[in-house]
């Protein structure tokens, strides 16, 4: 039972990415036969030239360049649940080196979005996306720019 005053974290998203101290990562996976990362996890490799199932779960780089992005002015579908009043919002798409993957997902909260570089190097952290009646934050992954 929670005790008053505890703040519960939950994955808006379970299986998608972890809240390890180390550092939070991305869950994918990985084609054994031809290398190909997914994000998220496929059920089979979706390289039209391998198409096996022998898939691994990985945990994804956490660091990546900004390959694009956009400021949204509207609230998003749920599972968003907008802050009252409205405030726009960061949305990047960052490219995994290693992995060759593109991830999107939302800036982190506190960046100055008039300073967002195509290119710039970004880190994945873990932050709330909303908060519940029980006082429980509901957690998502999010881009920080390093720079």
């Amino acid at each position: 039972m929670q005790k008053p005053g505890d703040v519960k974290k939950i994955p808006i998203i379970e299986g998608r990415f972890t809240t390890d101290a180390e550092g939070p990562h991305l869950i994918g996976n990985r084609c054994k036969s031809c290398g190909e990362y997914f994000f998220p996890k496929a059920f089979f490799c979706r390289n039209p030239n391998c198409r096996k199932k022998d898939l691994e779960e990985v945990f994804l780089g956490r660091k990546g360049n900004l390959w694009s992005f956009t400021v949204n002015h509207y609230p998003a579908s749920p599972p968003y649940v907008p802050p009252s009043p409205f405030v726009p919002y960061g949305i990047a798409v960052v490219e995994l080196p290693k992995e060759k993957l593109m991830v999107m997902g939302q800036v982190s909260c506190g960046y100055e979005l008039d300073k967002l570089k195509i290119g710039m190097e970004m880190e994945l952290v873990v932050e709330k996306l909303y908060g519940d009646e029980e006082g429980n934050e509901h957690i998502i992954w999010k881009w920080k720019p390093l720079a």
